[in-house]
């Protein structure tokens, strides 16, 4: 058995044979010695991610480099992205650079700037581990191609010839495994400006990303390699196969290192290791079924942006809603920190990481090694599985107790684990449906979890039912999607059936009723100006026809009365709603149908 420091090699702990992936199990590698990976997807593609990765479920980020100097970019865009942007002599980044350094100011000349004087990378590991994170990935060369380690070809264009005059990579890597965390890289194939890729790429990659790649590899063993980069060649180009062959076979790594899909234009969700999403898109068809991570910033760019207030920060809240969607849907969360070019990480982003690290001490064992809960996008929160426990994330806080539908596993014992003493609550079980009985009040003012040991593997019936006061409710998590464009979105304020582009796209709903009647029907939808579409909600043979309303953006939601319908007998029933044509951009977003008993 090969390990390199900090690596688990093939020792892992049990819990790691029962990482749940939509009800695969995940299992140790066979050793390096007894599998030869070829120079190809079909070979490269059926070597597993390692384990842990899956159980790690929480990963930091971090974007820093030249552009951490000027740290700026306009509301919502990429701060890192400072040099490309610099381009556009109309647009708002080369303006402000203009007005503040100098139309005259070359960008290579942040590099000086650039000192990291502050930059204590045991304080920076200690940081992350009391944040709870288990492993962090630090971006090697940004599309600047500047370099945070002595890189081969890079002609001084490094953190150890220009600016800090050390090697920050390795450094934190020291640090961080020191810490007992796993260590990994970003490393950029495509450089914007780089004067042999602008001319002639097969050789830019044989002359300078081979070398580079493989010294990054070989000098410093990583437990996770994030290119990315990739989308202006295939993979052909950039000969991934080929370097992934060499890393899965003959690199120091090869037991243990986890790689994600960016490897070439086309490979995202499709080949490598583990697929990518970046706030939220990009993802393509991302699901349980295979092992996946979002990457986000705390604020919206990755690099440090001075432009960014505390009102452009996600909250401590937000980020563990985000932390958790991620896990319940079989996840990881990889959240970046933008530091200062001194070496120093904003205090807004250590505050953040402190108070997920707080609440992941009492609530980590809901999130470390779990896998997608059964439920799927419940109103109340979220959940997350393993064998034997349910853990039920509370969004929101029920008045006297929370009601689950459709669970069919025996609950032997229910807790809170902000209780540290783990007193049972009580437990109302009937055939298909729960009663958990809680407090007045949340102990956990961010999310209460309530652990819920069971018997036997976790299984459900995902049917809507009909609630107490006779009301159907038809979320947007809760449809079943039909086409290939529209999905759902979630996360801080998304909840909603989005990028609806095609009207062919079309959402269903089966429902149980107990209570039949006559039914009011709401919708509730957003628009922005210019798009929209008329759209037809069916029952049986009963339909009603409305239009989107524009409300001005995405985000902006009305509730609407469309009509009524009528069930006349107990039973299943299924509810669509189809566009019959597109304006613009979009059909809607849809965040909701409802069914209200009519008086």
């Amino acid at each position: 058995m090969r390990e390199h420091p900090g690596s688990w090699g093939h020792t892992m702990r049990p819990l790691m044979l029962f990482a749940l992936l939509g009800g695969r199990i995940l299992v140790p590698f066979a050793s390096a010695a007894d599998v030869k990976y070829e120079a190809n997807w079909a070979s490269l593609d059926t070597r597993p991610t390692p384990a842990w990765f899956v159980e790690a479920r929480f990963g930091i980020f971090i974007h820093w480099g030249v552009y951490s100097v000027p740290a700026w970019a306009p509301k919502g865009q990429y701060a890192e992205w400072y040099w490309n942007h610099m381009q556009n002599k109309n647009g708002a980044t080369w303006k402000h650079h203009a007005a503040t350094y100098g139309a005259d100011f070359k960008y290579e000349q942040f590099a000086p700037m650039f000192k990291a004087e502050k930059f204590d990378p045991d304080q920076w590991a200690e940081l992350f581990e009391k944040a709870g994170a288990r492993y962090v990935v630090l971006t090697s060369k940004h599309h600047d191609g500047y370099c945070l380690w002595p890189a081969p070809d890079s002609k001084g264009w490094n953190s150890v010839e220009a600016g800090p005059r050390r090697d920050l990579l390795g450094d934190l890597t020291k640090a961080v495994r020191k810490a007992g965390l796993k260590m990994g890289f970003y490393y950029s194939f495509y450089e914007w400006f780089h004067p042999v890729y602008r001319k002639d790429a097969k050789r830019y990659v044989t002359e300078h990303v081979v070398p580079q790649f493989k010294d990054l590899v070989q000098r410093y063993a990583p437990d996770v390699i994030w290119p990315d980069g990739e989308w202006d060649h295939p993979d052909t180009t950039w000969r991934s196969e080929e370097l992934l062959a060499w890393v899965f076979n003959d690199s120091p790594c090869r037991d243990g290192v986890a790689v994600n899909d960016r490897w070439g234009r086309g490979t995202r969700s499709r080949h490598g290791g583990y697929y990518t999403s970046e706030y939220g898109g990009h993802g393509g068809g991302i699901g349980s079924e295979h092992v996946w991570e979002e990457c986000q910033g705390i604020g919206a760019s990755f690099g440090y942006n001075r432009n960014e207030g505390p009102q452009d920060y996600k909250s401590t809240k937000q980020l563990l809603h985000l932390l958790i969607n991620c896990a319940s849907a079989g996840g990881n969360l990889l959240l970046d920190i933008g530091p200062d070019a001194d070496g120093t990480i904003p205090q807004i982003m250590q505050d953040r990481l402190l108070e997920m690290g707080a609440w992941l001490k009492a609530n980590g064992e809901s999130i470390y090694g779990c896998g997608a809960g059964p439920f799927r996008n419940p109103p109340w929160g979220r959940a997350t599985a393993k064998p034997g426990k349910l853990y039920l994330h509370l969004y929101t806080w029920p008045k006297d107790a929370l009601e689950l539908h459709g669970l069919k596993n025996q609950v032997k014992k229910a807790c809170l684990l902000a209780d540290p003493e783990h007193k049972p609550l009580q437990v109302t079980q009937a055939e298909g449906s729960l009663r958990v009985a809680l407090p007045a009040e949340a102990p956990d003012k961010l999310v209460s979890v309530i652990a819920l040991d069971i018997e036997g593997q976790p299984e459900i019936d995902t049917t809507i039912r009909q609630a107490v006061d006779g009301s159907i409710a038809l979320r947007a998590g809760n449809a079943t999607i039909h086409g290939s464009k529209a999905k759902y979105e979630s996360g801080g304020a998304k909840d909603n059936i989005g990028y609806w582009t095609d009207p062919a796209d079309w959402v269903s709903w089966d429902f149980l009723v107990t209570k039949p009647g006559t039914f009011e029907v709401e919708i509730t939808q957003a628009c922005a100006a210019g798009s929209g579409g008329d759209y037809t909600v069916a029952l049986g043979d009963q339909q009603l026809a409305a239009k989107a309303k524009e409300t001005g953006n995405w985000d902006q939601y009305v509730t609407e009365k469309l009509g009524r319908l009528t069930l006349d007998k107990p039973g299943r029933f299924t509810l669509s709603l189809k566009p019959r044509s597109k304006t613009g951009e979009a059909v809607m977003n849809l965040r909701a149908v409802t069914l209200r008993s009519a008086r």
